[in-house]
């Protein structure tokens, strides 16, 4: 549990260094997505990367995974479209996420 503490408090670290870099959005909401189901901070990481930088396919693309695990599966269907238009290599990754529906 410490551990997870120390690096919860390097991801929130992240962007309170630098709170206009979407990337360090997307990556701290890929880390509450991962760690204990903290689904609604990683959503809410999500769409501030988005805000930040809305042709990010990568955050398009977290933003669907989220929405699997909370079984929103319509709504990430559209993410994942919005993420292969914006990064059409992340196609590669969508048939395991959508057959796992």
């Amino acid at each position: 549990m410490e551990k997870v503490n120390e690096s919860q408090e390097y991801y929130d670290g992240l962007v309170a260094s630098d709170p206009t870099n979407a990337t360090a959005w997307c990556i701290r909401g890929m880390y509450y997505n991962d760690n204990y189901g903290q689904y609604a901070e990683a959503l809410e990481s999500c769409n501030k990367a988005l805000e930040l930088d809305p042709e990010s396919g990568i955050a398009w693309y977290l933003k669907g995974v989220i929405l699997i695990n909370t079984n929103m599966t319509d709504e990430a269907r559209l993410c994942f479209e919005n993420a292969t238009r914006y990064d059409p290599g992340l196609a590669q990754y969508l048939p395991f996420i959508v057959d796992n529906t």
